[in-house]
């Protein structure tokens, strides 16, 4: 490495770097929770007749709900 390249780089740019990107992955995170419990909570505030009726059992509710916030985060 030359003395050019020493004083050029900023001596916590990968750091930097590193903090960027959890806090984007942290706010990616917190999105797709948010498609989760708002699913979960749409899907459990219906009757057992209502979900029968669009063919979903109360057990379903956690696999869909995962599957949304899953398609939430392929979508952003």
């Amino acid at each position: 490495m030359t003395l050019q390249n020493i004083l050029t780089v900023h001596p916590f740019e990968g750091f930097l770097d590193t903090i960027h990107q959890f806090r984007a992955d942290h706010a990616e995170r917190r999105r797709a929770r948010a498609v989760y419990d708002r699913t979960w909570r749409e899907l459990s505030a219906m009757s057992d007749r209502e979900r029968a009726d669009i063919g979903i059992h109360r057990s379903d509710i956690p696999g869909i709900a995962s599957e949304a916030a899953a398609m939430s985060r392929k979508t952003s």
